[in-house]
């Protein structure tokens, strides 16, 4: 991560500057949001600050940036920053940014988003404290206690389009870290998320009906799924990041509502993951009776330490039980490549392709793969095995385990 200097942050802002300059001219307003009455102290909220501070760069005709200058903590509550607006603009934070912890603040489905706005920066090499440890102890409640639905994304956009998020640091969600719904033409690169192991839903980036999502150079450690993508998004590609713990890169779940989009053109290059419950998943869901498809799916140059699942697809997913086994999904998985996967994972069957024996996945292509079991007990490494299931595809190169297709 490089989150290094104040010549950086300069070179990222005078970057974006320049490259939209094509789009609207002029000189760029600075507007710092302590001459709107923000306050650093950690206990003021903020909120409202940061709004008018928006709404008067959203109303400029060229470039704006709005500044979060570094020095102190800013208290936010939630905040909604929507345009559609005059001009581009880039909101630079260089401080902290810590969420209400108040039980009141549990149920809201956002702590901070953009909402159609075109022409989108967010950068500055700061941390999103999300609030986590005050709500995770609601989620997944048993018998006697206290439960609330829990949802707060920490940083959603949603209806935005030609965005870049880069240099942000997200701590302790008390739900997704990250959220792009309705969205097209996104970049985020150099991200960092973190939350513990066994945080509840606390995905690094949520992915939902968007197109051309380009996440580059970044970090996702957390309780769930490292990016987690969702009916209806197309061109997504993942690469030069590192994930763990966590769940994993996931597709899915798909088939459990009718008239889902399919899911197409993934692409995942050029990643570690590591000590997590999954490596690469595709879910659908095991009761299933709505048709829909993901399709156009590029896994490679993957490198897998120490992961429970490191190649799973899963159509019978049904993570609380109960579901009828005599319906099958009614999701088509198709043209999936798989190439030059290599590591260890910690259960033996280490690739793991169980498709619906009403729609078998087709074209399945794995390539070069080396994965071996280390076992949990000794450590030691030991040969590990595939599994497939309703699968028409084929394997080529070097293939440890022996493919099943």
């Amino acid at each position: 991560m490089a989150w290094r200097s104040d010549f950086l942050v300069f070179c990222m802002l005078m970057f974006f500057l320049v490259s939209t300059s094509s789009v609207v001219l002029g000189k760029p307003a600075v507007l710092n949001v302590k001459d709107y009455g923000a306050v650093a102290d950690g206990k003021t909220d903020n909120s409202r600050a940061f709004l008018e501070a928006w709404e008067a760069a959203c109303e400029q005709q060229g470039t704006s940036v709005i500044t979060v200058p570094r020095g102190g903590k800013y208290y936010v509550r939630q905040v909604a920053f929507t345009g559609p607006c005059k001009g581009s603009i880039t909101f630079l934070i260089q401080a902290d940014l810590y969420a209400p912890t108040d039980k009141s603040s549990h149920t809201l489905t956002y702590w901070i988003k953009f909402g159609y706005v075109d022409y989108l920066t967010i950068a500055g090499l700061a941390n999103l404290y999300g609030g986590g440890p005050s709500a995770w102890p609601y989620k997944g409640c048993g018998q006697g206690q206290e439960c609330l639905q829990v949802v707060p994304h920490s940083l959603r956009l949603e209806f935005v389009n030609h965005a870049w998020v880069h240099h942000i640091g997200s701590i302790d969600a008390k739900d997704k870290h990250i959220s792009i719904f309705q969205c097209q033409d996104v970049t985020l690169s150099d991200i960092r998320t973190t939350a513990p192991h066994d945080s509840p839903n606390t995905d690094g980036v949520h992915i939902a009906v968007s197109e051309r999502v380009k996440i580059l150079d970044s970090t996702f450690n957390t309780g769930d799924d490292c990016v987690a993508i969702f009916s209806g998004s197309k061109d997504v590609n993942i690469s030069q990041s590192i994930c763990g713990p966590g769940h994993g890169f996931s597709i899915g779940s798909m088939g459990k509502f009718p008239d889902e989009d399919p899911i197409t053109k993934i692409n995942i290059r050029n990643c570690t993951i590591s000590h997590t419950d999954n490596g690469f998943r595709i879910k659908t869901w095991a009761v299933s009776s709505y048709p829909t498809f993901a399709s156009d799916i590029t896994v490679q140059d993957v490198m897998m330490d120490n992961v429970r699942n490191p190649i799973i697809i899963d159509q019978h997913y049904c993570p609380r039980g109960g579901c009828d086994p005599t319906v099958e999904s009614q999701v088509q998985i198709k043209n999936l490549q798989i190439k030059r996967i290599w590591g260890t994972s910690t259960t033996e069957t280490a690739v793991n392709l169980q498709c619906s024996s009403q729609k078998p996945c087709q074209g399945v292509e794995l390539e070069d793969i080396l994965l071996l079991f280390r076992n949990p007990e000794g450590g030691k490494l030991q040969p590990a095995v595939s599994s497939c299931a309703y699968v028409v595809g084929s394997s080529r190169g070097k293939q440890v385990p022996k493919p099943c297709i």
